[in-house]
């Protein structure tokens, strides 16, 4: 699995491909882009300070009404 830090960069490296990039159409794609990295790498990392529980799975497969 890729590392929330791998990710972070990756953004980073997009915004400044972004910021150099004379195409506003391309600028603004590239900016979409390295938000959902900056996206993914907050998630993985709250992903990684929370894992799940036994209970919290085992909910899944209850019924709830």
């Amino acid at each position: 699995m890729i590392d929330s830090s791998d990710l972070v960069r990756q953004a980073n490296d997009l915004k400044q491909q972004a910021e150099l990039e004379a195409d506003e159409n391309i600028r603004k794609r590239l900016m979409r882009m390295a938000d959902h990295y900056a996206h993914l790498a907050e998630s993985r990392s709250w992903s990684e300070a929370h894992p799940p529980s036994a209970a919290s799975l085992g909910e899944l497969f209850t019924k709830r009404e």
